[in-house]
């Protein structure tokens, strides 16, 4: 049971990526105060812990009303990472200004960076109904709590990690990030491919 709970905690770790999240947090924050920028974590955090939780819910209910596999959906998932993690590496980061009609806390930090493909997926795995009981979804979704509270802990320490690096550290790092998205973006088409064929090494 106790093992079981580490994996669960840190399939949820890896997918949520709380260190991946930091960067982009910093680049749209930059021109926030600082009483904002907690406002936008907490928001963001909160925001991408409903969509998982209902993902966990009622996700798969909704893919097999709609008659899509999962297979579909994790590779129509890894394209949208390629899609961002194109422009985190090849474009320039663009700061929203607040009252933009644009809200950082939603998109990009709450969907998709923290309820991005990869955690959605990962919470619809580990909560598959035909797999694990009842008290097991319950446990995922303890840790998912978990993850998303690291997270939060993540974008608060944000401003210390901006004062360090500076715009060109970060930038350095967005873009870094960003070759590594698209590298797990391509894996995870890819795995998605030979699971669905049937495709063996």
């Amino acid at each position: 049971m106790a093992h079981k709970l580490l994996q669960d905690f840190v399939l949820l770790l890896v997918a949520v990526n709380p260190v991946l999240v930091v960067p982009e947090f910093v680049v749209v924050t930059a021109k926030f105060g600082a009483a904002a920028k907690r406002r936008i974590a907490i928001e963001a955090v909160l925001i991408a812990g409903g969509v998982l939780l209902a993902f966990t819910a009622v996700g798969q209910a909704v893919l097999a009303a709609l008659d899509i596999e999962l297979h579909a959906f994790q590779i129509a998932a890894g394209l949208i990472l390629l899609l961002m993690s194109l422009r985190m590496v090849l474009e320039e980061a663009v700061h929203r200004e607040p009252g933009g009609g644009h809200h950082p806390a939603v998109h990009p930090l709450a969907i998709p960076y923290i309820a991005g493909p990869k955690s959605i997926m990962t919470v619809m795995l580990l909560t598959d109904s035909d797999t694990y009981s009842l008290r097991d979804q319950l446990e995922v979704g303890v840790l998912l709590v978990l993850v998303l509270a690291l997270t939060l802990g993540c974008l608060l320490g944000a401003r210390r990690a901006h004062r360090m690096l500076r715009d060109t550290g970060i930038s350095i790092i967005s873009r870094v990030m960003g070759l590594i998205l698209a590298a797990l973006a391509t894996q995870y088409i890819l795995n998605a491919i030979e699971d669905a064929f049937h495709l063996t090494a």
